[in-house]
């Protein structure tokens, strides 16, 4: 395997967008570079032959705690089926994994699928590189890709004519100029200008583009919006004549916006070029409920759904909700960009070849659509949108700022940054001067999308409707910056502001009519957090916080299946007793801050003890009123721990956690491997490794996030 391969073919898989973007990237550079190949999404293997391509490039997400994006799973099935080790012998491959290590499986997807291509015979021709979203995805695939470059000329063809020293000497050097810059920020104040001279002819063309909605020279018109609050970036590392390195490289324009002759009526309608794994309906909401006291650290809601009899769901399926970002927000955002009201409604095709998933419908579409559902205004920004930023901003002490941000020597500065969660509204607050084209931000700003929620209910008791529970995201940074989320706080607002629950128990008010609906679409559960079907077999559910609202579905599941048993009747002497024994022990490890504040479905949990439904309750309360030691879920773990070894190993208990990836799960897993090595005398390697196996066998299930 040593002739050069004549094309490329990457495959990406994504769950918010990310991956998709690198990839898309990836492989616009390696076109204009004079590569020839093709970029596919995983699911789309069946229209192209894996097996022509001599060179493959794969990058990949992870969603929940390592499990591979929705738009890889047929291409998962069919690696599965595929025994054959010679099937890519003549196939040399690397892999580009974006992971979050809050989650123990940490880039679960990119590492599996390096050895199941592996395993079918490919060759790794380039170390794979796994990203981490905790500490900044770049610091791992900027680097990664510039390398590539290097190494790319090794095992793929080139139309250049030149040899493969000579093509790797000619990446470096480009590279060095695409990537670093000299400056004197005393006297020689970065400019647009500057900039061009130091930029080889093939990129000049990408630095302005036509047909721009933004008129640098005209004053955005005064309207009352909501205000970003300005960042505080610090140049102090900057000496003069310093040199900034390791810029990202300028992206390649993709989006165009052509303008149609007509315009949108506004309505609250999910425009038709939103991509969504289901089709959307419109939810009425029949109930809601808040679940904690006002002086609970946080707000949390209950809301019940009408979802019609015909929508079918299991306990523990979830179901996604399309919110727009906050109107506030995106008008705020338009007037920084010199949109005026009377375009917002001004109709556009997105045209351009290689455009995003969430961009590819977008044949008719307003401004104020595209900002409301198009694009994510509130996610962290990628260091790539800062470098785009910096060639639309006059003010040389911006361009310099947007410059040092996203250099190697800005990295500080950079995660600092990343730590105030700013919007975007925030970052033009703070460079007044930059005026950046519409479709430069289509190309840069991440996709818009969906929001996930557990299902808290179970579909016997409440046929036709789901209810779920959520926290409404609104708190204040440490610099006294305002953040909110996007769906809950727009709920929230929605269901009327209902007031906190002033009783033990919450009320639950109860809406008529049709007047509240949610665009929603149900998402089956892929990763098996369902109830086994065996209803004798015990469970063991753990799941502080919201992570408690999935398991009530699973209660109120198992409560009604038994009154339904029952209801039938048995056969033999003792009826009942053997009903009973067709349902296996409950043990719930529930944690929360406060009982007499946020000690969430208190009524339906003392229910489900009192009846049966729940052998064993466990409660953790880690802020007590009246100054009782922390506890956590772990430590009533650890408490039990001989007696979960007995349920866990001798009767094939199942295990459910949910909630947070960073502190809970890993504390829990703590626990187990801590009770493996006691009871079962493993070491702690070997621990882990039957916790994975466990995990692959559905009896250590997970539903997790960060």
């Amino acid at each position: 395997m040593t002739a050069l391969a004549p094309k490329y073919l990457i495959l990406w898989a994504s769950q918010t967008g990310n991956a998709e973007w690198i990839a898309k990237n990836i492989h616009s550079e390696a076109t204009n570079k004079g590569y020839k190949g093709d970029c596919f999404v995983m699911d789309e293997y069946e229209i192209i032959n894996i097996q022509s391509y001599g060179v493959i490039i794969v990058v990949c997400s992870n969603t929940g705690d390592g499990d591979a994006p929705d738009n890889s799973l047929k291409f998962w099935r069919f690696l599965r089926r595929n025994k054959d080790k010679t099937y890519l012998e003549n196939t040399r491959i690397t892999v580009l994994g974006l992971g979050d290590s809050n989650y123990t499986s940490f880039n679960n997807t990119g590492i599996k699928i390096e050895k199941k291509f592996k395993d079918l015979g490919a060759k790794v021709f380039y170390p794979k590189g796994l990203a981490d979203d905790a500490e900044g995805l770049e610091n791992v695939v900027d680097p990664w890709i510039e390398k590539l470059w290097e190494v790319l000329p090794t095992v793929l063809k080139h139309d250049n004519g030149k040899s493969i020293e000579d093509s790797i000497k000619e990446e470096q050097e480009l590279e060095k100029k695409l990537t670093e810059v000299e400056i004197d920020p005393a006297t020689l104040p970065y400019s647009m200008k500057d900039r061009e001279k130091s930029l080889p002819e093939p990129v000049l063309k990408y630095t302005h583009l036509e047909n721009s909605l933004v008129n640098p020279e005209e004053p955005a018109k005064k309207v009352e919006q909501v205000k970003g609050h300005p960042l505080e970036i610090s140049l102090v590392g900057l000496e003069a004549g310093a040199k900034l390195t390791g810029l990202p490289r300028i992206s390649v324009p993709v989006a165009k916006l052509v303008k149609l002759d007509e315009q949108k009526k506004d309505t609250s309608i999910v425009p038709d070029f939103v991509v969504t794994p289901a089709p959307i309906s419109y939810a009425p909401v029949t109930m809601v409920s808040c679940l904690t006291t006002s002086d609970s650290l946080k707000r949390t809601l209950e809301i019940e759904l009408d979802i019609g009899e015909g929508a079918h769901y299991e306990p523990g399926d979830s179901f996604g909700i399309v919110a727009p970002n906050d109107e506030s927000l995106v008008l705020a955002v338009l007037n920084k960009l010199n949109v005026t009201p009377d375009q917002y409604n001004d109709l556009y095709k997105v045209d351009g070849d290689n455009l995003p998933t969430h961009l590819q419908k977008a044949s008719s579409v307003s401004l104020l659509d595209l900002f409301r559902y198009g694009v994510d205004l509130t996610t962290q920004p990628r260091k790539a949108l800062f470098r785009m930023m910096a060639d639309y901003t006059s003010d040389p002490k911006e361009k310099l700022s947007l410059m040092y941000i996203c250099s190697k020597q800005g990295g500080a500065v950079f995660n600092e940054l990343r730590e105030e969660n700013p919007n975007f509204l925030d970052i033009l607050e703070t460079f007044p001067s930059c005026r950046p084209p519409v479709e430069r931000l289509l190309d840069l700003l991440p996709a818009h999308m969906p929001r996930f929620y557990s299902i808290s209910s179970s579909p016997l008791k409440r046929q036709g409707k789901v209810r779920f529970a959520f926290n409404v995201i609104e708190y204040t940074t440490p610099k006294n910056a305002k953040r909110r989320g996007v769906a809950t706080p727009w709920l929230d607002r929605l269901t009327k502001l209902v007031p906190a629950r002033t009783t033990p128990t919450n009320i639950e008010i109860i809406l008529h009519g049709n007047d509240i609906k949610i665009p929603i679409f149900i998402r089956h559960n892929t990763n098996a957090f369902v109830l086994p079907s065996n209803t004798a077999r015990p469970l063991i559910l753990i799941g502080p916080g919201t992570g408690i609202a999935p398991f009530i579905g699973f209660l109120e599941h198992r409560q009604t299946q038994r009154e339904i048993r029952l209801a039938l009747g048995g056969v033999g002497h003792q009826p009942r007793r053997q009903i009973k024994e067709a349902f296996g022990p409950i043990f719930v490890y529930y944690g929360f801050r406060n009982k007499s504040k946020d000690f969430l479905f208190e009524q339906e949990i003392r229910a489900f003890e009192k009846d049966g439904t729940i052998t064993q309750l466990s409660l953790a309360e880690s802020r007590a009123s009246d100054g009782t030691p922390k506890t956590y879920v772990q430590d009533l773990l650890r408490r039990d721990m001989e007696k979960l070894y007995d349920l866990i190993i001798n009767k094939d208990a199942a295990i459910y956690v949910c909630g947070d990836a960073k502190g809970m799960a890993k504390g829990v897993q703590d626990v187990l491997i801590e009770m493996l090595t006691k009871y079962q005398k493993l070491d702690t390697l070997e621990a882990t490794k039957l916790l994975m196996h466990w995990t692959s066998q559905k009896k250590y299930l997970r539903d997790l996030w960060a």
